[in-house]
C-alpha cells in the first residue's frame, strides 16, 4: 500500500513537469483601483445620529408606514431577489459537492441456462450487488476555490436583494411624496378656480350694467378657463402617481390613502458619514466587492486547471451464486487515477484568459460602482443645499407678489390701472405658489436620494466577512 502510495505521488510530480508552465494569474490594472476622499466636495452639515434602518419612520406618516410594509411584503422586484438567492444557493450547495467523496450503489442478476462439459444443461443465476466510492484529491485548490467563488456570488445575491429593498423603500417615499405634492397643487388650483370664478361672476355683472368693457369680461373668461384646463392634467398626474404606489406595493391600481399634507412631512435626519465610509454603507459597493472576490477565485480554480488532478476509487461487493461457486463470494478494489492535461487545444489557456478578463471586468465594474455612489452623494448634496435656497427665494417672490396683487386690485378698482395688471399678479403669484410646492417636494425627494445613496438603512441577516 506504501509503495503503490508513492507511485502515485511520483506520476503526480511528474504529471506537472509534462503540464508545462502555469501562468501566473496578473495584477489588477493599477487604473481600475479606486480610493474614496478625504471629505465631500459639497458642504455637508453632519450629525451624530447613526443610520436608522427604518429611516421613514421620521418622516411620522403612518400611511406612509403601511405602504412601506405592503411593498416590502409584496413587491414583485423583492420577490424576484429572493429567488435569486434561492438560485444562487443551488449553486453553492452544488459546488460544495465536488470537495465531498462520491457513493454510489448499483446491482445486477444474471439468470443462465448452458451445457456443461459433460453435456449436462444447468441453470446459473449470478447477484452482485457493489458499492463504489470515488474521491478527488484537491490537492491544488480547484474545487476549493470554485465552492469559494460560489460561496462569495451568493453572498451577493444576498447584498443585491438588499440593495433593492434599500431601493424600494426610497421609491416607495418618493411617489407618497409627490403624490402629497401633487394633491397640494391640485387644491391650490381649486381654490384658485373659486376665487377666478366669483371674479367671472363680478365681470359678468358688471358687463351687464355697462359699468365694464367687454374686453375684461373676455380677459375674465379666459383666465378662469386656463386655471379649469390646469386641473385635469394634475388630477392625471395624481392618477399615474396612485397607480405606481399601487405597483409598488404589489397590488393592483387603487385609491392611495392620504396621511400628512406636503408641509406636514419632514425630511429624515441624514447620519454622520464619511466618503471611505460608502465602502461598507452601500449595498452596491459590497456586491461589487463580493463579485470581484468571487472573480479572484474563479481565477485562482482557472489556474489549478493547468495542474494534474488525482483521483481515488474504491469498489466493495459480493457475488452469489448458484453455480459454479456455491458460497458467496467479496469482491473488492482500490486504486488512484491521474489525469494530467498535455494538450487540449489551448482550451484551457483560453479559459484562464477569460476569467482575467471577467476578474479584471470585476475590478472595473467595482471602480464605476464606488465612482457612481460618490457621484450620487455629491449631487444630492448639492440638490440639497441648492433647493434650500430656491426655496428661501422663492418665499421672498411670493411675498412680493402677493403684495404687488393687492396693490393692483386696490388700483384697478380705485380706476388707476387697467385689469390687466390684476391677472398678471394673480398669473405671477399662482406660479409661484405652485413652484414652492414642488420646491418643498424636490427638497424632501432629494433628502431621501441622499439618505439612499448614503447607503443608510440597510440591514440582512448577517453581512457577510470577505
Amino acid at each position: 500500500m506504501k509503495a503503490s502510495l508513492v507511485q502515485l505521488f511520483a506520476l503526480t510530480a511528474l504529471s506537472i513537469c509534462v503540464s508545462g508552465c502555469i501562468p501566473r494569474i496578473p495584477s489588477i490594472p493599477a487604473t481600475a483601483r479606486v480610493e474614496a476622499p478625504a471629505q465631500w466636495h459639497e458642504q455637508y452639515t453632519q450629525t451624530t445620529q447613526n443610520a436608522d434602518a427604518q429611516w421613514w419612520t421620521q418622516l411620522n406618516d403612518p400611511v406612509l408606514d403601511q405602504l412601506i410594509n405592503e411593498a416590502l411584503a409584496n413587491n414583485v422586484d423583492i420577490a424576484l431577489a429572493q429567488t435569486r438567492i434561492q438560485e444562487a444557493l443551488a449553486q453553492e450547495h452544488a459546488s460544495r459537492a465536488s470537495l465531498l467523496p462520491s457513493l454510489d450503489a448499483s446491482g445486477g442478476t444474471t439468470r443462465q441456462k448452458s451445457l456443461n462439459a459433460f453435456g449436462v444443461a444447468t441453470i446459473t443465476r449470478v447477484e452482485q450487488p457493489v458499492f463504489q466510492a470515488a474521491y478527488e484529491l484537491d490537492i491544488f485548490g480547484k474545487n476549493r476555490n470554485a465552492f469559494k467563488a460560489g460561496r462569495l456570488s451568493r453572498q451577493a445575491t444576498e447584498i443585491a436583494a438588499a440593495a433593492i429593498r434599500l431601493s424600494v423603500i426610497a421609491t416607495t417615499v418618493k411617489s407618497y411624496i409627490t403624490l402629497r405634492a401633487l394633491d397640494e397643487k391640485l387644491n391650490l388650483l381649486q381654490k384658485t378656480l373659486d376665487a377666478r370664478q366669483r371674479e367671472l361672476k363680478i365681470a359678468q355683472s358688471k358687463a351687464n350694467v355697462g359699468y365694464t368693457s367687454q374686453l375684461e369680461l373676455n380677459q375674465a373668461q379666459a383666465e378662469y378657463a386656463a386655471t379649469l384646463q390646469q386641473i385635469p392634467v394634475i388630477q392625471s398626474s395624481i392618477s399615474q402617481q396612485e397607480h405606481a404606489l399601487s405597483m409598488l406595493a404589489g397590488s393592483n391600481s387603487r385609491t392611495i390613502e392620504r396621511g400628512l399634507s406636503l408641509s406636514e412631512l419632514h425630511a429624515p435626519t441624514i447620519p454622520a458619514i464619511l466618503p471611505s465610509d460608502l465602502m461598507k454603507n452601500r449595498p452596491d459597493i459590497v456586491q461589487s466587492s463580493l463579485l470581484l472576490a468571487a472573480s479572484d477565485a474563479n481565477l485562482a480554480s482557472a489556474q489549478a486547471e493547468f495542474l494534474p488532478s488525482v483521483k481515488i476509487s474504491a469498489t466493495l461487493g459480493r457475488v452469489f451464486s448458484t453455480a459454479p461457486i456455491k458460497e458467496p463470494v467479496n469482491i473488492w478494489s482500490i486504486g488512484g487515477s491521474i489525469l494530467a492535461p498535455i494538450f487540449e487545444g489551448g482550451k484551457i489557456q483560453a479559459n484562464f484568459d477569460l476569467k482575467v478578463a471577467k476578474r479584471n471586468e470585476a475590478a472595473w465594474n467595482y471602480r464605476k460602482t464606488v465612482l457612481t455612489a460618490l457621484k450620487e452623494v455629491e449631487d444630492q448634496l448639492s440638490a440639497s443645499y441648492r433647493l434650500q435656497q430656491q426655496e428661501q427665494a422663492l418665499g421672498m417672490e411670493h411675498d412680493a407678489l402677493a403684495n404687488a396683487l393687492h396693490h393692483a386690485t386696490n388700483r384697478y378698482r380705485a380706476g388707476y390701472s387697467p385689469y390687466l395688471d390684476v391677472l398678471d399678479s394673480q398669473r405671477n403669484l399662482l406660479s409661484v405658489q405652485s413652484q414652492l410646492i414642488q420646491s418643498k417636494a424636490d427638497y424632501l425627494n432629494a433628502q431621501v436620494s441622499l439618505y439612499q445613496a448614503l447607503g443608510g438603512g440597510w440591514t440582512i441577516n448577517t453581512r457577510p466577512n470577505y
